[in-house]
């Protein structure tokens, strides 16, 4: 299913740079690597181009930390995708060189690195005195509230700060009683405020992907719209991406309706996005069941960049 240099293990910054760097140099003729931007503390946030620079799509995992898997998911799958290019292999009955010659693929395995190292490594690999203090800064030193943390080193839920109804959700934070940095859900002072922010967004902006799909966990669901912003093909493709996974279409609660990236690319393109909530029980999602989730979401995995 895939040769080997994407191991199943924590995708922590270093194993992940490890791995970019070897498939890299593997595919050299088939991957582009670049660095989009850099973390709150510095990071680099990858993105991998895959096939034609035409008709791209694009993938964006680790939004959240402790949804680290999404991040270990979108590395394992460009590998198999490398991997099919490179030995003229098919994966769910699909030619993957005369696909990716149609369209290509963007891969953001990890938007928030800084969040995923908190959650696998805990707050003592990350410099969050720098920006987070008092009881916050003290429940960090539990392993257990790093592990369950979603926010970037300043504590602002990236997904929670994309320019689309931030001040609704904003508003809700308050109601939560969320007034400032957390371990989830707040939305930063202004919209776009965080570097892990801006750097999707200028990269949407440069590229003008045909679609866009965000991957998190858990809950085995698929969001597809955003008030009045969803392109009618959206339900469409939603259904055959449900379909193809066996998944569950669904519409998010009030607290989770505004400001995320789905929602923003929806309103400023006028294009469809959609959020898939990998996996189901706990979060983070254990690895002893990453293969079978894996195998599960090939065949959408290929569908979505193939739309």
């Amino acid at each position: 299913m895939n040769s080997g240099i994407v191991r199943i293990e924590p995708p922590d910054f270093a194993r992940m740079t490890g791995w970019t760097h070897a498939l890299a140099s593997k595919y050299s003729g088939m991957l582009q690597v670049s660095v989009i931007g850099r973390s709150v503390l510095g990071r680099s946030i990858y993105a991998f181009r895959i096939g034609s620079r035409r008709r791209q799509v694009l993938y964006c995992g680790g939004v959240h930390g402790r949804e680290w898997i999404t991040s270990l998911l979108l590395m394992y799958f460009a590998e198999e995708l490398l991997d099919a290019c490179a030995n003229s292999r098919v994966i769910c009955e699909m030619d993957i060189g005369r696909l990716l010659e149609s369209g290509g693929l963007t891969v953001i395995p990890a938007l928030n690195p800084d969040g995923i190292e908190i959650s696998v490594n805990g707050a003592d690999r990350a410099a969050l005195g720098d920006y987070l203090d008092g009881e916050l800064l003290e429940r960090c030193r539990s392993a257990e509230f790093c592990r369950r943390w979603k926010s970037n080193a300043r504590g602002v839920d990236i997904n929670r700060n994309f320019d689309a109804g931030w001040d609704d959700m904003r508003a809700i934070a308050m109601e939560r009683g969320i007034h400032g940095p957390s371990s989830e859900g707040w939305t930063g002072e202004f919209p776009v405020s965080e570097p892990e922010t801006r750097a999707v967004v200028e990269l949407c902006e440069e590229t003008r992907f045909r679609h866009m799909v965000a991957f998190h966990s858990q809950g085995e669901v698929i969001y597809w719209n955003y008030r009045r912003f969803t392109p009618p093909r959206a339900h469409i493709m939603a259904r055959m991406l449900a379909l193809s996974s066996d998944y569950s279409l669904s519409e998010p609660d009030r607290t989770a309706s505004s400001a995320g990236l789905k929602d923003w690319f929806m309103e400023r393109f006028n294009a469809p996005a959609f959020t898939v909530e990998v996996g189901s029980g706990e979060c983070p999602v254990p690895l002893s069941g990453f293969r079978f989730m894996y195998n599960r979401l090939r065949e959408m995995l290929i569908l979505g960049a193939a739309m």
